[in-house]
């Protein structure tokens, strides 16, 4: 250290002493003058203690660009994002809005703080924002909804908005009450299901006119190859009476599947019927009463237990129990066909149960069997694989579930659920 620094380290030291005296109400002379082994001891402690201060500045600045750092990261997703974030009053006015935000509602940022939201909501969707809202505020519980709003630069367009109140931060820098949301642009996605409901509108039409026009034609290739058949049997040879059989075969097949392909149109397409309370107790019996011939010719005995009330239509039950019970008679051992009708309660809804004696399902086809013409005995056993993806979706269609329990050659259970609510 040279002189003059360590001139100017005793200089500093008296000034401190001096100052540190003057705050303790004494003056310069009331103080012994320091032993220079004292004064070492002092100048090293201070020289520590200043390198200490040093390293703790340099932490605290590098914190302090860290934090903003992390604080300009956080700002670029927020105000980039590609969904609109609001945080609103009570009242629904806006406290504060990013970037994507404003690009949706095509207003600056810094002019939609203290504008209501309802001012850019689509008259006709206004009490579906409201209602939301309400419900958001008074019950706490987060909310999301669809809704059209206006940009004032475009027309209207379709949101999604996701609303909830954060706990640990209900109120903004003002102590106001806030609530926040997350504003998605929809508009796409409902033009492409509008598209698509149109395209399959039209597309079971067409298919629903074709295979009902076609059956007419096919029933007279029936009828014509039938009397062929009777006409001339045994006159044009063993060979010919086998292919008109044939052709007969062919076009009963194809008319049952057609046939088929309609009833599951009609069944699972129908809109607009309410859901009512209907007794599977009576149900189920007019249901077997429809079976009569097959239940005679099989020998089949079916028995249930009491069955309950649910909220359902009336022509689905019916449909249900008639495919499943055929099945249970369709695929039965050589046995006569024991069939037992069973359900339970379950917390979300019933639990019905269809078990029979018959041959069984392997269990890596469980879920084939549920699959449009998915059969698994070919020509053996008739039958156009369309009953059972009708159970499917008659039973999904009322928002419940189906499958089926079983092993090759011990029987198969299949198993499906009628939710208390759910979609109709």
């Amino acid at each position: 250290m040279t002189p003059r620094q360590v001139s100017a380290e005793q200089a500093l030291r008296q000034r401190a002493e001096a100052l540190a005296l003057e705050r303790a109400g004494k003056t310069p002379g009331d103080a012994q003058a320091p032993s220079p082994e004292a004064a070492s001891r002092a100048l090293h402690e201070l020289r520590v203690h200043q390198i200490e201060l040093e390293m703790q500045n340099d932490e605290l600045r590098r914190t302090q660009e860290e934090l903003e750092a992390s604080r300009a990261r956080y700002f670029d997703l927020y105000d980039l994002a590609p969904v609109g974030y609001l945080t609103l009053s009570e009242q629904g006015l806006i406290r504060e809005a990013n970037l994507t935000a404003a690009e949706l509602l095509g207003v600056a940022r810094g002019a939609l703080v203290k504008q209501p939201l309802s001012r850019f909501v689509l008259r006709e969707d206004q009490d579906i924002y409201y209602m939301h809202r309400k419900a958001l505020l008074e019950t706490g519980a987060p909310q999301a909804w669809e809704m059209r709003v206006l940009n004032k630069d475009a027309a209207p367009f379709w949101v999604r908005m996701e609303a909830a109140i954060s706990p640990h931060a209900a109120l903004d820098a003002d102590g106001v009450s806030v609530w926040r949301a997350v504003l998605s642009d929809i508009t796409e996605s409902k033009r492409a299901e509008r598209a698509l409901k149109t395209t399959n509108a039209e597309l079971q039409e067409f298919a629903y006119a074709l295979t009902h026009d076609l059956r007419e034609p096919l029933r007279m290739v029936v009828n014509f190859t039938q009397l062929l058949s009777l006409e001339q049997r045994g006159k044009l040879g063993e060979d010919a009476d086998q292919y008109i059989a044939y052709s007969i075969e062919g076009a009963l097949r194809i008319e049952a599947l057609l046939k088929g392909i309609l009833n599951y149109w009609e069944s699972t397409e129908r809109e607009g019927d309410r859901l009512l309370p209907v007794d599977c107790n009576y149900v189920l019996p007019q249901t077997l009463s429809f079976l009569k011939l097959s239940l005679q010719e099989s020998g089949a005995t079916v028995t249930f237990d009491p069955l309950p009330v649910v909220a359902a239509k009336e022509i689905m039950l019916t449909q249900l129990f008639q495919n499943l019970i055929s099945n249970a008679i369709k695929y039965r051992s050589a046995a006569a066909p024991q069939i037992h009708v069973s359900a339970e309660r379950l917390e979300e809804g019933w639990l019905f149960s269809v078990r029979d004696n018959g041959i069984g399902i392997d269990p890596a086809q469980a879920e084939r069997v549920f699959g449009m013409f998915k059969r698994l005995h070919g020509k053996e056993i008739p039958g156009t694989g369309i009953g059972l993806a009708l159970c499917k979706k008659l039973v999904e269609r009322r928002g419940g579930r189906i499958w089926v329990e079983s092993e090759a050659g011990r029987g198969a259970t299949f198993k499906f659920t009628i939710p208390t609510e759910g979609p109709a």
